[in-house]
């Protein structure tokens, strides 16, 4: 699939285009026979990860068709619940993580001393202006978008303005900002973007609050809400089982979190590690995690999701702000919504 995505960044006055499909160089082979045999040893890694546990799951199983020596045992939590348990553990010289994938990039800078020095193959491959450290990699593109019960509801969004539509009046649903690196990027990217009333036009609407992105899709499913600001990765799985829901891209762009993943230094099985970082960095990994979850990838020459329009616009925040506003927008929402936690 080739095509164009747009990319906007918050600290530049225009557009940047990068290029996915066909077209990209030949990436170095991410898993030699001498690594393969290393990780099939060590036999198992461990994962911290603020992805969903389901979509977790699902690209799990395409690492397993071609490494299945290797168990991946899964520890998920919310962004700020799992930097909090990294934190913690750290601390105590107890961390259990073998690779760590977080999406909140202001968190992930602030525990850079725990990652090992890493790189993968391909690196010259990637776009790396939204990196924050050159130990962690965007294995994760999260891309916010809005999703609806086709079955329940005839007049659905097109837009993030179409959200404050008293329509939909307790039918909506949304994620808390404070929840994670994802939640809080569609929270700057509502206010920077938006307007400094969009978060007020849409708490009018009475939306229900969900902790996480996966309860939220499964309530949208259910029918519990029947429209809710939500991410393609939580959507589109369900879609392709059949539930009924759909994915929209909303017209004035989509928040964009790169996640921020690497290596321990204290990590027991360093070998399985790099050989799961090499595979999902790679082109191969990279396209699994977008067909298969609807994630866009910063990698040359990746495939854009299924179903997306040709110009994808993401909205990617910028890094400072990103970091320094986050406290302090994230209580200015919580007053807003009426969120106490």
């Amino acid at each position: 699939m080739s095509s164009l995505t747009k990319i906007v960044r918050a600290a530049l006055p225009a557009l940047a285009v990068l290029a996915f499909g066909a077209g990209a160089a030949s990436a170095q082979d991410c898993c030699p026979k001498a690594l393969v045999d290393a990780a099939n040893k060590e036999g198992k890694l461990v994962l911290y990860t603020a992805l969903l546990l389901d979509s977790e799951q699902i690209v799990m199983k395409e690492f397993n068709k071609k490494f299945p020596g290797v168990k991946v045992d899964i520890v998920r939590a919310p962004g700020a619940r799992l930097f909090t348990r990294i934190e913690t553990e750290a601390a105590a010289g107890k961390l259990g993580a073998d690779v760590i994938d977080l999406t909140d990039l202001g968190l992930a800078k602030r525990i850079e001393n725990v990652f090992a020095d890493y790189a993968p193959p391909n690196a010259d491959q990637w776009q790396k202006e939204t990196m924050i450290s050159p130990k962690l990699w965007p294995r994760t593109v999260h891309v916010y978008a809005l999703a609806y019960n086709v079955a329940l509801l005839n007049n659905p969004p097109k837009s993030w303005k179409d959200m404050t539509n008293p329509a939909y009046k307790g039918k909506m649903g949304l994620v808390i900002a404070g929840s994670g690196g994802t939640t809080w990027t569609k929270a700057m990217f509502q206010r920077q973007v938006l307007g400094e009333d969009y978060w007020k036009a849409v708490a009018a609407v009475e939306p229900r609050l969900y902790e996480s992105n996966g309860p939220l899709a499964t309530a949208v499913v259910s029918g519990e809400v029947q429209v809710a600001m939500l991410l393609v990765n939580a959507t589109l799985p369900l879609k392709q089982d059949g539930a009924p829901i759909e994915v929209v891209y909303p017209t004035e762009g989509l928040p964009t979190t790169p996640g921020a993943a690497g290596i321990t230094k204290t990590a027991a099985n360093p070998n399985a590690a790099k050989l799961f970082l090499n595979w999902f960095l790679s082109l191969e990994g990279q396209n699994a995690m977008v067909g298969k979850l609807g994630f866009v990838s910063l990698l040359k020459g990746a495939n854009v999701p299924p179903g997306a329009p040709k110009d994808i616009k993401l909205w990617i925040p910028n890094k400072t702000e990103y970091e320094q506003l986050r406290d302090k927008w994230i209580a200015d929402w919580n007053v807003v919504y009426k969120y106490r936690q």
